[in-house]
């Protein structure tokens, strides 16, 4: 597929997504969005990609979906739209095998932040920030209203959802939404070094574990714990695992021969 909303570099152990269309603080439109599910799919089978950088195009990151899309819309076209959009991404996110960073060069709104909060790990320049202000024109953040709560705790999701202002980054750092904050000129080369680290990782335990760590979030707790007992049983006799037993007691650095 050719590109024409976003940008696609594999720049080493990293592909980057970087959402491109400025002129309208990277809005999404049709094109960016089956753009950036089209190139997590295609970093997901590039066996040399070890992690998945989204980032924004000059000052901004997202400014949410881009309202032209629904002018003449019907409220039922909206919804399918939407539907779409959010069960989409959030899918295709979840059958990917590689962590995805959010590498946060400026300011995110609605939908801006909903991919921002899918991704695994956010990485902000300082003074970026977040915000929903589309409760200031009716429209209900709802995909917010059943992921934030869990995150940053009751009242401050219900203050955040329904204020409609923004929220700096370092605000989202202390109540967990954010990984950490590093001034702007720092912010590319702390991204790189997430990356590196996660590219020291065996593969096939980073697909195992992703998919492990999102099934148990979404079980009640006993259920989790024992399902976690009976991989951690399962990933014993996997060879990363003796892999890395013995490169351990050996003293070296694994030699992980899954790719």
């Amino acid at each position: 597929m050719e590109y024409t909303a976003i940008k696609y570099q594999v720049m080493g152990p990293q592909a980057r997504i970087t959402l491109n269309r400025p002129e309208v603080r990277n809005a999404i439109n049709h094109a960016m969005e089956v753009e950036i599910k089209d190139a997590l799919n295609r970093a997901n089978r590039d066996p040399d990609v070890r992690a998945i950088v989204l980032t924004g195009a000059q000052s901004a990151f997202c400014s949410g979906i881009d309202l032209k899309l629904h002018r003449g819309r019907s409220s039922l076209e909206a919804r399918a739209h939407f539907e779409s959009f959010y069960w989409g991404f959030y899918s295709t996110h979840r059958a990917l095998e590689k962590p995805t960073i959010v590498m946060l060069n400026g300011p995110a709104r609605e939908a801006g932040c909903t991919i921002a909060f899918m991704c695994d790990m956010i990485i902000a320049a300082e003074g970026s920030t977040l915000g929903l202000p589309a409760v200031d024109r009716g429209i209900v953040p709802a995909y917010h209203l059943a992921y934030l709560p869990r995150v940053m705790g009751r009242v401050k999701a219900f203050e955040f959802c329904f204020s409609g202002e923004p929220m700096d980054v370092a605000e989202a750092e202390r109540l967990g939404v954010v990984n950490r904050v590093v001034p702007a000129a720092q912010l590319e080369a702390e991204v790189d070094k997430v990356v590196a680290r996660f590219a020291k990782k065996s593969p096939t335990v980073m697909k195992v574990g992703k998919e492990l760590f999102y099934r148990l979030m979404d079980m009640e707790f006993e259920k989790a714990v024992r399902t976690a007992s009976d991989m951690v049983t399962l990933m014993a006799s996997f060879p990363q695992s003796i892999e890395g037993f013995t490169a351990f007691v050996e003293k070296r650095p694994p030699e992980w021969k899954d790719g």
